[in-house]
């Protein structure tokens, strides 16, 4: 199988992440288009929208699509804005507005989508525990989850939490971060579970990608089935 890597060059359509809001569950992305590739440097069209001078510096993602057999997986480098050139030559007598990023990691898979969350089935093989206790998920995300928690006291926004991950036979510990709750309303002197959205942190790569492809595997179950939400 070609190497997802070698999808990046010149004239490749590519996604830029500049931003992303894991407590509104938004991202910053701007499309461009690859004009050049030597060693870590990738020199790309400006944006659209464009970026401003104080977006060099910032670190984002260059993401884009290969196709894989019959499906396209999406997946995603590491970056740094280096610079603006308002004049890059791209042939004799020809120049364009471009911006030059350095790579700073390796390939990964990338869900552009962070909507794009599962809620798994029982049967999927997938389960959560946050600071020792089994909640119910919502939806998770290779970045984060969604559940119901009847942890207490009840956790709150911001709070580092401590995650186990069931991926089928297997279990991996790492933590997350606390980014949304929703107070549940009481019923007398029963207690409803509190609704809350973590942001995953420390997952081990292998564990990412794993987790990436069950989530896809469950969509299509799901798609398949007609019980995509839509």
């Amino acid at each position: 199988m070609t190497s997802p890597a070698k999808s990046l060059r010149p004239g490749a359509a590519v996604d830029i992440v500049l931003r992303v809001d894991f407590y509104r569950e938004v991202m910053d992305v701007r499309r461009a288009m690859i004009y050049d590739v030597e060693g870590t440097t990738l020199v790309v069209s400006r944006p659209t929208p464009d970026v401003k001078p104080d977006h060099v510096g910032r670190r984002c993602t260059v993401t884009f699509v290969v196709r894989e057999n019959e499906f396209k997986n999406r997946y995603g480098v590491p970056a740094k804005i280096v610079e603006l050139k308002d004049n890059y030559t791209i042939r004799k007598g020809a120049s364009v507005q471009a911006m030059i990023l350095k790579v700073l990691g390796s390939v990964e898979p990338f869900n552009l989508r962070m909507a794009y969350r599962v809620r798994p089935p029982i049967t999927s093989g997938i389960a959560l525990e946050v600071n020792g206790e089994r909640v119910s998920i919502l939806d998770i995300s290779t970045g984060g989850a969604r559940f119901l928690s009847s942890v207490r006291p009840p956790l709150q926004y911001r709070q580092r939490v401590e995650i186990v991950l069931h991926l089928d036979d297997t279990s991996h510990a790492f933590h997350a971060f606390v980014v949304r709750t929703r107070e549940p309303e009481s019923r007398g002197s029963v207690r409803a579970a509190q609704e809350v959205a973590v942001q995953f942190s420390g997952m081990d790569k292998r564990v990412r990608e794993y987790l990436a492809k069950r989530i896809l595997q469950i969509d299509r179950e799901l798609r398949a089935k007609g019980l995509e939400k839509t």
